[in-house]
């Protein structure tokens, strides 16, 4: 019976974990990424949204209203 050590080969190919501090680091730029693309896609509504004012599009401040409906109510 021969005896085969494999635990060198294993280490071999094992990642070596990331320095001290990377891993916060790659979490920050994650998150600063992802809010800077919120902002600048708020930026890009709200200049669609004065576009749109503009155009005319949507809803206008001189719409009516419906009349009042009345508040007693009579069967005869």
């Amino acid at each position: 019976m021969e005896f085969t050590d494999s635990s060198p080969a294993k280490k071999k190919n094992q990642p070596i974990p990331p320095r001290r501090g990377q891993v916060k680091m790659r979490i920050i730029k994650g998150f600063l990424k992802s809010v800077t693309s919120m902002v600048s896609s708020a930026s890009t509504a709200k200049e669609m949204r004065s576009k749109m004012r503009e155009a005319g599009a949507g809803l206008s401040s001189s719409s009516t209203t419906p009349a009042p409906t009345p508040t007693s109510y009579d069967s005869d």
